[in-house]
């Protein structure tokens, strides 16, 4: 089946080379040309992945994501952009996109891009969502039953509370552990691990409790 991708651009001669270049790599392809009109589309119809323009009318690039993010919508993006700001990159990454590529680009190198984001998530997209067994304190994924330790709960609680949001360490440490706890914030990364060790496939490569360096954590489930 092929891949759907929603691509948003204000500018028709990038959206016609994209649509074109795509179609022709057996992508199935819908476009936008406004952030309202974006958001209206991934609302109602299930995409694989987006390519979205930083600047667009209505709404821009990062204002959609935000709001996809806040409405639960966790299609794959990359970002589009004429802005090459590393604070700009740091920002549209932080708020829940995949990848972020500055124009002008090549098809090569945005062929590229995509065939790698559609690879990491295609096989995480559909996972079920987590059940917590408040009376026991526990974890019911995939049917399975997983025994958690009081912190590992509480910590995993509060990321499930924050999905999709990426939290900082002492954003963590100061709602699971508490501001006046005598615990070090370095029991946050150990936690983290823990947990990762009984519900992720790869511990090397985590899909769910995901790493964003420099800033904390993000849950994508």
């Amino acid at each position: 089946m092929k891949s759907k991708i929603l691509v948003v651009d204000d500018e028709p001669a990038i959206l016609e080379l994209i649509e074109y270049n795509l179609e022709n790599n057996d992508y199935q392809v819908s476009t936008a040309t406004d952030g309202a009109m974006a958001f209206e589309k991934v609302s109602t119809d299930d995409f694989d992945l987006m390519l979205l323009d930083q600047m667009l009318p209505k709404m821009n690039g990062m204002e959609v994501l935000k709001k996809m993010r806040q409405s639960d919508i966790l299609t794959p993006v990359i970002f589009l952009t004429a802005v090459d700001a590393e604070d700009s990159k740091i920002q549209g990454l932080i708020s829940g996109a995949d990848d972020y590529i500055t124009k002008p680009f090549s098809i090569k190198e945005l062929l590229a891009r995509i065939e790698v984001v559609l690879r990491r998530t295609t096989s995480v997209q559909h996972k079920k969502e987590f059940q917590l067994n408040t009376d026991v304190k526990s974890l019911v994924m995939d049917g399975k039953e997983i025994s958690l330790t009081k912190k590992e709960y509480e910590l995993l609680e509060f990321l499930i509370r924050n999905k999709g949001i990426v939290v900082s360490r002492e954003q963590i440490f100061d709602n699971v552990w508490g501001i006046n706890s005598n615990s070090q914030m370095r029991m946050v990364d150990i936690q983290i691990s823990h947990l990762r060790d009984k519900i992720e496939k790869d511990t090397k490569d985590p899909q769910i409790i995901k790493t964003v360096h420099g800033f904390g954590y993000i849950l994508e489930v």
